[in-house]
């Protein structure tokens, strides 16, 4: 099983909140790193965190957990 780690920003499409997310992907192929980079990059700049985590399934396969906080409130998004 292969883990890679990163953090990315987002702006929250109800209202000018930027949320941080901390994303964790597991996977038991090999995901390029560039190919991570390329996705988040590609992401739409205001973007809700369950559909970032669907974007990341869809795109990079593997299981996909996204965690942020919006409001005081814990979010984590997993996609299988």
């Amino acid at each position: 099983m292969n883990t890679y780690q990163t953090t990315h920003r987002a702006a929250c499409p109800n209202g000018d909140l930027m949320d941080n997310y901390q994303i964790t992907i597991r996977s038991q192929a090999t995901i390029m790193v560039e190919d991570i980079l390329r996705t988040l990059n590609e992401a739409p700049a205001r973007i809700y965190q369950e559909d970032l985590a669907t974007l990341l399934r869809s795109k990079l396969g593997g299981e996909i957990t996204v965690i942020g906080w919006h409001h005081g409130i814990k979010i984590t998004s997993t996609r299988l």
